[in-house]
């Protein structure tokens, strides 16, 4: 058991997972005050000492499903020969929602509704015994699936009853979840340690691509993004200014010391004041990038308490401050109606270089030595001209800039990228497509 614990807590560390040895001890100190009998109570000891963030608990779940459990346990609103928890629908399945369906939805739709749990798992397990699992992420492989069993036919049916349906669609949302889980292990199963890590890995949602979240993971994702806005909003950085009191200014005192040759009559004092920087962000919100954008539009939001001051500004090939737009309604609202309502496009196509000529020359009085310029883009021009003496010009008036890629750095400078061109007048250029990159830009901009 120890080994497999080692090799449990391993899996954690490679997914991301922050695991002291500290820890790992207590939690073997633990399972042996405890034992390993009950189920519930390892799972709940293993949580309790290896687990620090909420944000990990996911990635926990799964390795814990892959290493300790034999087999994929049927949902509890699936077990048993009906479904005794008042889920399922009486009615005979005779109705209009079976229009049009094919002998597989129709199987399942009536399934559902007659409460037949086990016709269910049946029809699922039938579906896994013919799978042929390829170089695919759990979420195409049960797309495939879900297509053979003709599964949105029915999800649309029971959408359309409305109210009447809602019970009926959440227990194919429990038959989903029993099939995903029982995917993870064929994968595990079929590849290895290799196929658990990448399944751990991209669990994790600190390291997985905004572009890549599902309809369930986005909103987790807003929670996760508002936490760490709130977390960093509270860090300040200070830098210390001379005063008449305070504490002994050494540096300054020795200094005058040596140009004085004797020590100096009077100390020289200073006081550390906070430092709120002034901070200007330019957002492209074009197809390609707007997923990204939406994130760190969300952390500017709820970040401008930090800030001196904050201006905010949209582009495609124009662009349009939306500065006002975020200080109201709820964050989700506001970066919604942002990005909806901003007019920074014309053609609907990225043009940097025709976007830093127009802020220079708008809103270039703006920028000050005190001000840090946020670009977030994937500069990637369409073959536009790339006047990046503009954003030379820029760079002269800031104290930095900073620029956020949401492409690959692997892509970077091909094709039509050119952030290598604009990077020359760049303090940074941070590849941006995960939490856990944002969490370290936004550290930098901080």
């Amino acid at each position: 058991m120890d080994k497999r614990l080692l090799e449990f807590v391993n899996s954690l560390r490679y997914a991301g997972v922050k695991v002291s040895p500290s820890e790992v001890i207590d939690c073997l100190e633990a399972l042996e005050a405890y034992g390993v009998g009950e189920p519930k109570l390892f799972h709940s000891l293993l949580r309790a000492t290896l687990i620090k963030s909420e944000m990990d608990v996911p990635v926990f779940d799964l390795a814990f499903r892959l290493f300790f459990r034999g087999e994929v346990e049927k949902p509890e609103h699936l077990k048993g020969p009906g479904f005794c928890d008042g889920f399922g629908s009486s009615v005979d399945g005779s109705g209009t929602g079976k229009a049009g369906m094919g002998a597989a939805s129709r199987q399942l739709f009536e399934a559902v509704q007659k409460s037949q749990s086990e016709v269910l798992i049946n029809m699922a397990n039938k579906q896994l015994a013919q799978l042929h699992i390829d170089q695919e992420s759990v979420d195409q492989i049960l797309h495939r699936v879900k297509v053979k069993m003709e599964w949105f036919m029915v999800e649309n049916a029971f959408q359309r009853e409305g109210k009447a349906g809602q019970e009926n669609f959440q227990i194919l949302k429990y038959l989903e979840q029993y099939l995903r889980h029982r995917i993870e292990k064929l994968v595990v199963n079929q590849q290895g340690q290799e196929g658990l890590n990448d399944l751990l890995l991209k669990e994790n949602l600190k390291q997985k691509e905004f572009g890549a979240l599902n309809e369930i993971q986005v909103k987790e994702m807003e929670k996760r993004v508002l936490r760490l806005a709130n977390k960093l909003a509270s860090r300040y950085s200070y830098r210390f200014k001379p005063a008449k009191t305070g504490r002994v200014d050494m540096r300054r005192v020795l200094q005058k010391a040596a140009r004085m040759g004797r020590t100096p009559e009077k100390l020289l004092f200073q006081n550390k004041v906070m430092n709120k920087p002034r901070l200007v962000v330019l957002c492209d919100i074009s197809g390609s990038v707007a997923v990204y954008s939406a994130f760190l539009l969300q952390l500017v939001y709820a970040m401008a308490r930090s800030f001196e001051d904050i201006k905010t500004f949209l582009f495609i090939d124009e662009i349009d401050e939306v500065t006002a737009r975020l200080e109201t309604n709820n964050v989700q609202g506001a970066v919604y109606q942002a990005i909806t309502e901003a007019r920074c496009s014309r053609l609907g196509i990225s043009n940097f270089g025709q976007v830093f000529e127009i802020f220079r020359s708008r809103v270039g009085e703006i920028l000050n030595p005190k001000t840090t310029l946020v670009i977030l883009g994937d500069a990637k021009n369409n073959w536009y001209p790339p006047r990046q003496e503009e954003i030379k010009l820029i760079s002269k008036k800031v104290k930095r800039i900073i620029w956020l890629n949401p492409e690959p750095e692997h892509k970077w400078n091909q094709e039509d990228s050119i952030i290598g061109l604009y990077g020359r007048n760049c303090s940074d250029v941070l590849e941006c497509r995960n939490l856990d990159q944002l969490e370290r830009a936004v550290k930098k901009i901080m």
